[in-house]
């Protein structure tokens, strides 16, 4: 199963191998000694370089005292690892979930295009609440803990021992306009945006609303590049998300973001647009 690491699939085990080993208190080396594997093996598996068969992953589990709903979560994992497109689907720190999060630790670049809604990686706290809070269905708590997520995955974008991962945002004109969480909580997001565009490793660019067609129109989506892996694309649905890891599924996800930038306006030109949507939108307090 060598030819499947990289997948998002595998991704996600890799991850969730590595936290059922941490919560166990062995290390790699004693459960390689008592697997008859070597210590090696065990890395590769934790990084995702090596895909483990399903009998491995079980002896591993058992090995851990891994038992009950996680057990047949990471090893249905183990067993789909070959399938290289994903459709993800659940609420919460799900697999979807921990799909993104785990591309985000890893990547390198980011393409995200986000036509109707800020990103969840540059959104404020309060935006972030207006966001999540509009499901009933969550607790205050619940609420709470997605957010302070949420606002987490940019710290551990940009904060990788010096070396942040390069983001490429590109937003639609419609985003800066929708008044989620009202007007002051969208003026402090356009002016986060601001801010944040600024920092190493991110440009920002608008995309705004014209007359032509463009890929773009058709929805959101991100692609991860890594530094020695194939680029994977995330497609976010109202309750699923959808993992794009084909050759031809990617670069045509590629081309479009080519086409989606040849629409944008330079950085410099989206940062003036951006506070021009700001005076605009303070003079209609």
């Amino acid at each position: 199963m060598g030819d499947t690491a990289g997948t998002p699939r595998t991704r996600v085990l890799a991850a969730a191998l590595r936290g059922a080993l941490a919560e166990s208190g062995f290390t790699a080396r004693q459960a390689a000694r008592l697997l008859d594997k070597s210590h090696s093996t065990i890395s590769q598996w934790q990084n995702g370089r090596r895909v483990p068969v399903p009998e491995d992953v079980s002896a591993l589990l058992a090995i851990l005292r891994v038992t009950g709903r996680r057990r047949h979560q990471i090893l249905d994992l183990a067993k789909s690892a070959s399938e290289p497109n994903w459709l993800a689907a659940g609420a919460g720190v799900s697999d979807r979930l921990a799909g993104i999060l785990e591309c985000e630790r890893t990547t390198v670049e980011i393409f995200d295009w986000c036509p109707l809604i800020i990103s969840g990686l540059v959104q404020t706290s309060e935006y972030a609440n207006a966001v999540i809070g509009s499901n009933d269905t969550l607790s205050r708590a619940e609420i709470s803990s997605r957010v302070n997520l949420r606002l987490d995955r940019r710290n551990q974008l940009v904060n990788r021992d010096g070396h942040p991962a390069d983001h490429l945002l590109l937003v639609g004109e419609a985003a800066l306009r929708q008044r989620i969480g009202g007007n002051d909580v969208l003026v402090e997001q356009l002016r986060h945006l601001v801010a944040v565009s600024r920092e190493a490793g991110m440009t920002l660019q608008v995309v705004p609303l014209g007359d032509n067609w463009h890929p773009g129109l058709m929805g959101p989506f991100v692609i991860y590049n890594f530094a020695e892996s194939p680029s994977i694309v995330s497609i976010e649905h109202h309750k699923s998300s959808v993992f794009l890891h084909e050759n031809d599924d990617v670069m045509t996800y590629k081309r479009a973001a080519g086409e989606i930038r040849r629409a944008a306006i330079s950085p410099e030109e989206s940062t003036a647009f951006i506070l021009d949507a700001i005076k605009q939108m303070e003079g209609k307090e």
